[in-house]
């Protein structure tokens, strides 16, 4: 039987020999606690304390916002001040605008003495880009340097985005046909996107030209394999003498060899011309709508002079060839040369877009070709050097039928007569005091088509109105006569 009171025994002891061992390992420190440190009592602040803090919190945030603003405002500053793009304007004035992202002017820049001119008293500083746009070409219409016609202008738009740059260049170039336009002024408008490289920068110093000519140059000269003495006669040039010599040489213009080029900084051409006149848009609408011209004479009636004329006639279907880059093309109907003047007649009706004309004998001579008119279905042009009794060959760019065609060249042959232009001129002065009767048959024809009659009868109109004032010597027996 087990001894429950010795086991228990057991357990008291072993609780009183832990209890002593623990007051043996705790410390007493009580008599060493210094009971005169004051204690710690929370007290809650006073309404002056928080609205202290509280003002203290809203200083700080509003010190962060108007240190955001700051620099929010720095930036805009920085922005509206710093040169976003920069518009080359080039007639023989050539003026540089640098303008701001919101297209305010920051500078207008005057490249040469002509340009001071333009800008003399001229404060274009923060004006919005259309309206400075707007008082160049009027300062240049009042000082000359733009008259009614045979102006050229070059449109130079320089961006380092090349979406921001296109859309600016758009609204540039409408700026400044709405400009000329509003002037009564016609002018051919070369524009163009490009980056300002170290080569451009060489070749404006070197020619003393603003970039914007001197990258239309370059390009120029690399299209059509010309030389640097090119270079350094069209540097002198205006871009009117320019625009003409691209005309007369029928050099290529507004685009690159790559099509990549064509889509991004190639010069882009745009005529500028006038609304028609009332007399105009009669005298065509009359042309269109009537058979036969009211006063064109009948065979009988047709004068004739001396001289035969000189009548050379190429049929469209044997001579002409057409050389476009797709769309409809524009067709040859026939062609008349005589005494320097080459007349071109189209099968349908056409546009014009910049046209260039070059003129060349077999052996690849080329003469001095200017087209004097253009017409909705004909066009002329004076030639001058020509030899005799020659196959010629001519070649006409920037014409497309009206409808659905697009601008293209077509190419065209003709023959010079036996006798050569000077001697032709020389007999027509000497034949002015003398007529001839001859019977009607050997002195017209009768036109093949519409549009052959209305040529002939506009183009011999002014020469029956001077012959008429001048009765030959039959007529002025029969008048004797009546009045005996």
């Amino acid at each position: 039987m087990t001894d429950h009171s010795e086991t228990a025994w057991e357990q008291d002891e072993i609780e009183s020999h832990l209890r002593s061992a623990m007051d043996t390992l705790t410390p007493n420190v009580f008599d060493k606690i210094d009971l005169s440190t004051p204690q710690e009592i929370y007290v809650k602040p006073s309404r002056r304390v928080r609205m202290y803090r509280r003002m203290r919190t809203v200083a700080m945030a509003a010190a962060a916002c108007l240190c955001v603003a700051v620099l929010g405002g720095g930036v805009s500053f920085y922005q509206n001040h710093r040169v976003d793009s920069v518009i080359g304007i080039d007639v023989n004035p050539s003026i540089e605008l640098s303008v701001n992202r919101n297209e305010k002017v920051l500078q207008a820049n005057p490249l040469n003495e002509d340009a001071e001119t333009i800008l003399d008293d001229m404060n274009l500083k923060n004006v919005d880009l259309d309206i400075a746009v707007n008082a160049l070409i009027g300062s240049m219409v009042r000082n000359g340097y733009l008259d009614e016609l045979d102006n050229a202008i070059l449109v130079t738009v320089s961006n380092e985005n090349e979406k921001k740059a296109s859309s600016l260049r758009q609204d540039v170039v409408g700026d400044v046909e709405s400009s000329l336009q509003e002037h009564a002024v016609q002018a051919v408008v070369y524009d163009q996107r490009m980056k300002v490289t170290g080569e451009i920068q060489d070749l404006a110093e070197k020619y003393n030209i603003s970039y914007g000519k001197a990258y239309f140059l370059r390009e120029l000269i690399r299209d059509n394999d010309l030389t640097e003495n090119d270079m350094k006669k069209f540097s002198g040039m205006t871009m009117e003498e320019i625009a003409r010599e691209i005309a007369d040489r029928a050099y290529t213009v507004g685009y690159s060899k790559t099509d990549s080029t064509i889509e991004t900084d190639a010069a882009l051409v745009r005529e500028v011309t006038l609304p028609q006149t009332e007399e105009e848009t009669l005298a065509e609408t009359t042309v269109e709508s009537t058979g036969q011209p009211e006063n064109e004479p009948t065979p009988a009636e047709q004068p004739s002079t001396a001289v035969r004329p000189v009548e050379t006639t190429a049929a469209a279907d044997e001579d002409e060839e057409e050389v476009d880059s797709g769309g409809k093309k524009a067709k040859i109907d026939y062609v008349d040369y005589e005494s320097g003047s080459l007349n071109i007649v189209f099968k349908e009706k056409v546009k014009w877009k910049n046209p260039t004309v070059s003129v060349v004998d077999p052996d690849g001579q080329s003469y001095s070709a200017r087209i004097t008119d253009t017409g909705g279905t004909s066009c002329e042009i004076h030639v001058k050097g020509l030899p005799a009794n020659t196959e010629c060959t001519f070649t006409l760019g920037g014409v497309a039928v009206r409808d659905g065609g697009s601008f293209g060249t077509v190419k065209g042959y003709f023959e010079t007569p036996d006798i050569a232009d000077d001697l032709i001129d020389e007999d027509d002065d000497d034949a002015d005091d003398e007529t001839v009767e001859t019977k009607p048959s050997e002195t017209s024809r009768a036109p093949e088509t519409l549009t052959e009659a209305v040529k002939e009868s506009t183009h011999s109109e002014t020469e029956y109105s001077q012959m008429e004032t001048k009765p030959t010597e039959k007529e002025t027996k029969t008048d004797a006569e009546s009045a005996n």
